[in-house]
């Protein structure tokens, strides 16, 4: 069973903090055709079954219910990632400004997990250290400048994050930000309108699980997806310029790796009403989204029963989500071993970086 299929929720682009939709979740499913037609049968209705349709409903919100809780809620058949889009934004700069920074100091902010620690510190101390309404500002600032990389937004960001600057105790934490200023057309050069959006990022890490799971190669039916069809053709640029009799490697440290080349033999875009796997994978990903994004209120009730399901037991799921541990023994980074993906990718196909 190489078909896998695809679903995300809470996916607002690069609108990364949006208040209503504070989480993104994309779900990945195996279901063949029988268990796709099992599945059916626990919601008997007309048409394609919607997460956003049955949450209406006393009915509607047991056969949800059901459904999380039935056999078919298990590894063999679902992987999926879950984000939060705060903390998210805190790694795409640390990502895009410090990293960059200390890459042309010569430093591997990647090697020990250190990207992660860093995400995390500007995280907490911005949430629960620093003047959270400007560190508000600081972020909708950063999002603003990669989204129209003007003037305009560029001194705005940098002014607001000096601002922060001269606020703060724990300066060396926002240096490197401040210091990405004389590199910032080269960071705004490489930047496109999904670079922020978590989309495509998560996808290639769970299609990549997909691959080690079954051991072979994956065909992907995906949902409309401007992210995806965006993308999809980096996917397929990847399998033109590597040749078939290459053999696959491990790129990236320690534990967290992933195969190269990609393990993907095809990409379909769909409409979800033709393909039930792909509604399969809205249920699930619109629920945990739905249980994060509506934790107070008149739905809190069916958000907590959601939260209770054996959705939220997979021990396969992948997040990118604050931790209080960011020691390299912690995040399983503590060797040090492995390949620099982008040196990598820079070093062996810098054909692929002229296009």
């Amino acid at each position: 069973m190489n078909k896998i299929y695809f679903d995300e929720a809470g996916n607002t682009g690069q609108d990364m903090l949006n208040n209503d939709q504070k989480v993104f979740v994309l779900a990945s499913v195996n279901y063949d055709d029988k268990a796709q037609n099992e599945i059916k049968s626990i919601f008997i209705v007309d048409g394609e079954i919607h997460f956003k349709q049955l949450k209406k409903s006393d009915a509607g919100r047991r056969k949800i219910l059901a459904f999380l809780n039935s056999p078919w809620i298990k590894e063999d058949h679902i992987i999926l990632y879950y984000a939060n889009k705060e903390f998210a934004t805190c790694g795409q700069i640390v990502d895009l400004l410090i990293e960059t920074v200390f890459y042309h100091k010569g430093y591997d902010l990647y090697l020990h997990g250190r990207h992660i620690a860093y995400t995390n510190w500007i995280f907490y101390f911005g949430n629960f250290y620093w003047n959270k309404h400007l560190f508000n500002i600081f972020l909708e600032a950063f999002v603003a400048m990669i989204r129209n990389k003007d003037a305009v937004s560029i001194s705005n960001f940098y002014t607001i994050t000096e601002e922060l600057y001269c606020q703060i105790d724990e300066k060396k934490i926002l240096e490197p930000v401040r210091k990405s200023k004389s590199h910032i057309e080269e960071v705004l050069g490489a930047v496109d309108q999904f670079s922020i959006d978590v989309t495509f990022s998560t996808f290639l890490v769970l299609c990549d699980k997909w691959a080690k799971q079954i051991n072979d190669k994956i065909d992907v039916r995906f949902d409309q997806s401007k992210q995806i069809e965006h993308y999809k053709r980096y996917i397929d640029k990847t399998l033109e310029l590597v040749p078939k009799t290459s053999k696959t490697i491990e790129i990236g440290y320690d534990n967290r790796t992933m195969s190269f080349p990609h393990q993907i033999s095809s990409v379909e875009l769909v409409n979800s009403t033709d393909e039930m796997g792909v509604q399969c994978a809205d249920l699930i990903a619109s629920a945990i989204a739905f249980a994060y994004n509506n934790e107070e209120g008149k739905m809190e009730k069916f958000s907590k029963q959601i939260k209770e399901s054996k959705l939220f037991q997979l021990s396969n799921s992948q997040c990118l989500w604050p931790t209080d541990d960011v020691s390299p023994i912690a995040l399983g980074l503590e060797k040090g071993e492995g390949i620099n993906p982008l040196d990598f990718l820079v070093h062996n196909f810098p054909q692929a970086f002229k296009d």
